[in-house]
Parts: structure tokens; C-alpha cells; sequence
């Protein structure tokens, strides 16, 4: 009979050797460049997103590395306190410094759209004619 008193033995996961491999980002990523053009995001929030999203990508890729992987885990809990245009280049310029692998990564924000006035003139000569 098998004694229920003990507790099931854990198995101990035993950590792979380290093997520096290129890291394969999908070509249809929307932050990355595609030759020298950078692609433009719609917005700051998009471009944001975007970011996150990619770091996250990284992070996952790299785990293995703790030196990247502590770099990685900073800046994403620097992304989240983004607010302005001039902190998000921040982030984008620090990534390219602290490794050579960011360097590829181009993010161009486009201004944020002026608002046209055409459509509340409309709607002004509208309430005026009723």
C-alpha cells in the first residue's frame, strides 16, 4: 500500500544552458522599420501601445539573459508612467543605448491631429436655420 501520509516529491526544473541565438521579430510589426523608413503611428497612445506591446515581445524572447531581462523590466515600468511625447523618445533612445539590439527599433510619432473647425460651422448654421 502506498503511504498518503507523504507529500508528492516536486520535480526541480533544471535551467537550459544559455544560447545566444538572433532574436526573430515578425516582419509585420508595426513599430519597427522597414528598410530605412520608419513607420509612422496614428497617435501617441497607439505609439505607447505599441511600445508596451513590444517590450513585452522582448521580454518574453529574452528571459534567459537577466542582465537584458532587468533592463527590460525597468523600462517597462517606466512605459507605464508615460504621459508626454518627450518621455515616450525618451524610452526609445534609452533602449538603443543600453543595447545594440534595440537599435533597429525606429518610432516616428506623428502630431496628434488639429481639430477642423468646418463640421461645428455646419452644425452652427444648422440650429441657426431651424
Amino acid at each position: 500500500m502506498n503511504d498518503q501520509s507523504e507529500p508528492p516529491t516536486k520535480k526541480r526544473r533544471t535551467e537550459a544552458p544559455i544560447q545566444e541565438q538572433p532574436i526573430q521579430l515578425k516582419e509585420d510589426d508595426p513599430v519597427l522599420s522597414k528598410g530605412e523608413e520608419p513607420i509612422p503611428l496614428k497617435d501617441e497612445e497607439e505609439g505607447l501601445e505599441e511600445l508596451f506591446l513590444l517590450l513585452m515581445r522582448i521580454h518574453k524572447l529574452t528571459r534567459r539573459n537577466q542582465e537584458l531581462k532587468q533592463i527590460l523590466d525597468e523600462t517597462l515600468a517606466e512605459t507605464s508612467k508615460l504621459r508626454t511625447r518627450l518621455d515616450y523618445l525618451r524610452v526609445v533612445h534609452y533602449l538603443k543605448a543600453e543595447n545594440p539590439m534595440f537599435k533597429p527599433i525606429s518610432i516616428l510619432i506623428s502630431p496628434l491631429p488639429v481639430p477642423r473647425l468646418y463640421p461645428v460651422r455646419i452644425l452652427a448654421k444648422e440650429r441657426v436655420s431651424w
